[in-house]
């Protein structure tokens, strides 16, 4: 291998540690929406649950405005699993370029993440938690015009 090959293959991998940094700072920003939609779920959820005030005269806006929430949860979740998907393809292709395909091989350890034995994506997981939440406003809501309260 000349210099010149030498270098570019030492570039490549400069890249690569900078991509798979930015692929792990995604995942962390992904966390941090989890816990700041959770936080905000929990607390209306709280406050309706524990403030004496008329939950029928405000059960509409509280319930919209949970459903949005949940809704743009829901929604920034699976921009966050298209991010990632694109950025993971990325890196694999960067490996091949390099003398080890860590994730790569990772990857088709763990089945591709179709064998649930094996793996099963954290976004199938976590993107049931804003449906919850939105399933428990929209049940406050009918049990509020039924007339439960």
């Amino acid at each position: 291998m000349n210099k010149n090959q030498e270098k570019n293959i030492q570039y490549i991998f400069e890249q690569y540690k900078l991509y798979v940094e930015m692929a792990d700072r995604v995942c962390q920003r992904r966390a941090s929406t989890n816990t700041f939609f959770l936080s905000i779920n929990t607390a209306i959820l709280t406050v309706v649950g524990t403030v004496g005030f008329d939950i029928k005269k405000y059960s509409l806006v509280i319930s919209l405005v949970g459903i949005i929430l949940s809704y743009t949860w829901f929604y920034i979740l699976h921009s966050y699993k298209l991010l990632n998907s694109g950025k993971f393809e990325v890196i694999h292709q960067i490996e091949e370029k390099l003398p080890l395909n860590l994730y790569g091989y990772e990857w088709n350890i763990l089945g591709e993440g179709k064998i649930r034995s094996k793996y099963w994506p954290i976004s199938h997981l976590e993107k049931i938690v804003p449906v919850l939440f939105g399933v428990v406003f929209v049940i406050f809501e009918v049990i509020s015009i039924i007339g439960g309260w």
